[in-house]
């Protein structure tokens, strides 16, 4: 099989892929490493993997690496049958696809991933949504694309000395955008269902983690054809201190102002400026739509 990587090669744990994952690897292929040179480099050199007809291409880093290489191997391909199968090797800190997918930051792992070379579907998840220069974009995203404070989150993250984040920068994060963030009025409106009201946060699922590790959507899973979504309201800063460590631990919260449903396809649009991102990745602002796309990519998991 032919083996590519599409390597993090700003992240803080560079030298542990190669003291540690490069050889498992090389043990049972040669690979060949593409390593990122800025932060937006992993769309561009995951597309030439794909054009090379790679078998496996591995996205080594945390969850913005990870976008990137499927929006890399999506991107003018959405009709191709012959994609390559995707893995994971979670060395970034955000890892929360990898979490939610169970993959661990372990080379014994790696190593029988390949070995057992069992690959599964998994859906994928569409936004289109509104650029910050008026026009009209697109991107994919396998694990949570949110609406409203979670990507100013993602824009203070990005700002900070650690641009990758950390437990405590992305709690910092949070906490922070609660006490400036002001809600904005938002219509969602599903296929079966409708919602409007001041929007705290959508967090529409595709697996169960995101924030570095605040379990958003419990019953998700990248395989069945539906998107868990988190509807939470108006809620105050003492509430979300109050259940952040119900979230952390898997377990739904129980308030007014939050709701968890299910949905296939979400129109969203907003009475003031209100912004999107996915997988951790800032896209734009509203209008926008996200729609499901089922079992598009094969993941080894």
């Amino acid at each position: 099989m032919k083996v590519a990587v599409v390597l993090n090669g700003i992240s803080l744990e560079k030298k542990n892929f190669y003291n540690k994952f490069l050889p498992a690897l090389e043990v049972l292929c040669a690979p060949q490493i593409f390593e990122t040179r800025s932060i937006n480099d992993a769309t561009a050199l995951a597309s030439k993997a794909t054009e090379k007809h790679f078998d496996i291409i591995f996205a080594a880093g945390g969850d913005g690496t990870v976008n990137q290489v499927v929006n890399g191997v999506l991107e003018g391909r959405e009709d191709s049958k012959h994609l390559p199968v995707l893995g994971v090797i979670p060395i970034g800190t955000g890892n929360d696809f990898a979490r939610g997918m169970e993959i661990q930051a372990d080379e014994g792992e790696l190593t029988r991933l390949l070995k057992n070379f069992s690959p599964a579907e998994i859906d994928v998840g569409k936004v289109t949504f509104t650029t910050e220069d008026g026009k009209e974009g697109q991107q994919y995203f396998v694990n949570v694309a949110d609406v409203g404070m979670g990507p100013e989150v993602v824009k203070k993250v990005m700002a900070s000395d650690r641009p990758f984040g950390s437990g405590m920068s992305y709690y910092q994060a949070i906490l922070g955008t609660f006490f400036t963030y002001q809600p904005v009025h938002v219509t969602l409106t599903a296929d079966t269902w409708q919602w409007q009201g001041k929007l705290r946060t959508l967090a529409v699922a595709n697996s169960k983690y995101y924030g570095h590790g605040l379990c958003v959507a419990p019953d998700a899973r990248p395989d069945d054809g539906v998107f868990e979504a988190f509807v939470c309201g108006k809620v105050s800063v003492f509430d979300f201190i109050r259940y952040s460590g119900s979230m952390k631990q898997g377990r739904k919260i129980i308030h007014p102002d939050v709701s968890y449903r299910q949905a296939k396809r979400i129109e969203i649009v907003s009475d003031a400026r209100c912004c999107i991102e996915a997988d951790g990745e800032f896209l734009g602002v509203l209008p926008a739509t996200i729609e499901m796309v089922e079992r598009k990519l094969k993941f080894l998991i």
